[in-house]
């Protein structure tokens, strides 16, 4: 159940424990003064699972990056070795491998 911050004219601030699907105060619980309930900046959420990290996603890019770095180090290999034919099979697999990697 969540706690809710109340601000009651008369006393000052307090805090609720009350279900969500509750209506929320009107009055005080000590003095039956008007209350009004405020944002609270203490929110406890739990993010599970991969994903949810910034070093999540730069460790994925980062993969992503070093997998096409090796594939066309395979394109230039072939170059240099003045084979075309290898040349245009190993470029045409690494844009295969590329557009598979960024679905």
């Amino acid at each position: 159940m969540p706690i809710y911050d109340y601000q009651c004219e008369n006393c000052g601030r307090f805090e609720k424990m009350q279900k969500i699907s509750e209506e929320p105060l009107k009055e005080c619980p000590n003095c039956q003064g008007a209350v009004h309930r405020l944002i609270s900046k203490n929110v406890g959420i739990v993010f599970k699972g991969s994903g949810f990290y910034k070093t999540d996603s730069k460790e994925r890019v980062k993969d992503k990056a070093r997998m096409v770095n090796q594939e066309r180090q395979k394109d230039n290999q072939a170059l240099l070795d003045k084979d075309v034919k290898s040349y245009v099979k190993e470029s045409e697999s690494t844009t295969q491998k590329i557009q598979e990697a960024s679905s």
